[in-house]
């Protein structure tokens, strides 16, 4: 009877999870993903790991696959079973506009520009309901948490599999607006109405002026630049993530 070397040996949860810093569970609706993501931060955590598993699914799945009752937007701990383990489980649910919060204020160039900046009516609303925000947000905490966090392994659990794609390319696309042309004529300094410094800028805003309102072109060209001076940071943690991933 021959014996199993190492080389031949079947691969299991710990052997796939060994070397991993970020695990993200992907799949259509009902298939397990959340059940998936618990179990193995679970199982890191029994390994030795100090673990995170994070849900940007704005479903209450992962409180309820824990047995907790809620979950907020930092780190909860979970019970990993009989006392001596080593490791640690700890679990968050994505809130997208305290995420966003934290951000301005984390990486304004001061006081006054965070409060600008939170304080914008057009602000106010992307952080909470533009379509995307919720996904940009989600790869900002993945940041912080693979990044910044003492974290061994994060467990991402996502919503179903079209969502899953839009936060996977949420880094790349965020790099290619904060390029892209428009961009950086909503970020030229300007005067009047329209805040715009040249025929084209002008032409585009007064179009847009037509579409949505003067006011609310208003408030997002305000909101942009407002910005000035943080987009380089936004870009650099979007590339990371981009990389992680």
């Amino acid at each position: 009877m021959s014996t199993a070397t190492n080389a031949s040996r079947p691969q299991g949860l710990r052997d796939v999870l060994e070397g991993s810093r970020v695990v993200v569970c992907c799949g259509s609706g009902g298939v397990g993903k959340t059940t998936t993501a618990s179990v193995i931060a679970l199982e890191a955590a029994r390994a030795g790991r100090r673990t995170v598993v994070v849900t940007i699914d704005p479903a209450r799945r992962l409180a309820d696959a824990l047995g907790l009752e809620s979950l907020s937007n930092t780190p909860t701990r979970v019970d990993i079973g009989p006392e001596g383990s080593a490791g640690e489980m700890h679990a968050l649910m994505l809130d997208t506009k305290s995420t966003f919060d934290g951000l301005v204020r984390r990486y304004s160039a001061d006081s006054d520009q965070a409060e600008r900046i939170l304080a914008n009516r057009f602000y106010e609303n992307i952080s909470s309901a533009l379509s995307g925000t919720q996904e940009y947000m989600a790869s900002e905490k993945l940041y912080e948490l693979a990044e910044e966090g003492d974290w061994d392994l994060v467990v991402v659990d996502t919503p179903p599999t079209r969502h899953a794609l839009d936060f996977i390319d949420a880094p790349q696309r965020l790099a290619t607006f904060l390029d892209h042309r428009l961009y950086k004529v909503l970020m030229t300094p300007t005067r009047g109405i329209v805040r715009a410094v040249n025929v084209a800028a002008q032409t585009v805003v007064r179009s847009l002026s037509k579409v949505v309102g003067g006011e609310v072109v208003a408030d997002a060209i305000a909101f942009f630049q407002a910005f000035e001076g943080m987009e380089e940071g936004f870009k650099q943690r979007a590339a990371a993530v981009d990389a992680l991933l």
